[in-house]
């Protein structure tokens, strides 16, 4: 009798094609932006007007600093092919036409406040006031309409391409779901760490909007749910 032969599972991107392009995703585009943006804000205060930052100036960098993620994360995508081919299927906007997916966001919002109010908050009352403290709130809500943009439209979108649309599909090139989505959300905890339970809350969040990106094979699911998030957080 011949022995049963095995054949080692083909991986459709190697691993520094998914290391270098997750490094890129969630270090190299605020690098770039920062070069770009907040190197010139920072000269424009420190050394042109030499007074503390106004809260106009503050809210207009903070919108223009998301606006400019997305930009480079877009030009990412569409000229390098590899991430092209991954990223733009997730980009599926037939899912709004149905229900479940209406439903699946709401229960996901529901789940994911009740675990926040009734779990996190207890555990760490502090935690929004350190999260309001660090993104300078104080400041931004002088100008409500650019608060709104930034924090309500450009973040939702830009972290989701970043965790949900690159780095999550490139992880479920070499690990199972589960283990790629505890993977992106950990990365997505990290860019929140204003606290210890501001990161527990943003990687919950996380493992729901990978679930509803799995669920619904689209990306747009889970930007709406981060949308009605921070919407009313």
């Amino acid at each position: 009798m011949q022995p049963e032969l095995t054949q080692d599972k083909v991986y459709s991107v190697s691993w520094w094609g998914v290391i270098w392009p997750v490094l890129f995703a969630f270090l190299g585009t605020d690098i770039i932006v920062g070069v770009f943006i907040g190197i010139p804000s920072t000269i424009y205060t420190e050394l042109i007007t030499m007074q503390e930052p106004t809260a106009l100036h503050v809210s207009v960098e903070d919108t223009a600093f998301r606006f400019g993620r997305l930009i480079v994360l877009l030009l990412f995508i569409y000229a390098y092919e590899p991430i092209k081919s991954l990223v733009i299927p997730t980009f599926n906007f037939h899912v709004l036409k149905k229900i479940n997916m209406y439903i699946y966001v709401l229960l996901s919002l529901a789940a994911s406040w009740i675990i926040y109010l009734y779990v996190l908050e207890p555990l760490f009352p502090h935690a929004g006031e350190e999260q309001y403290a660090a993104l300078k709130s104080e400041m931004l809500e002088q100008y409500p309409i650019l608060l709104f943009l930034s924090s309500t439209i450009l973040a939702p979108i830009v972290e989701e391409i970043t965790y949900r649309g690159i780095i999550l599909r490139l992880f479920q090139e070499r690990f199972p779901f589960w283990i790629a989505a505890i993977g992106s959300s950990f990365l997505f905890s990290i860019a929140h760490s204003y606290s210890v339970g501001v990161m527990i809350d943003t990687f919950i969040g996380g493992m729901f909007m990978a679930i509803l990106c799995k669920k619904t094979n689209s990306i747009i699911p889970a930007i709406l749910l981060h949308i009605l998030n921070n919407a009313l957080g």
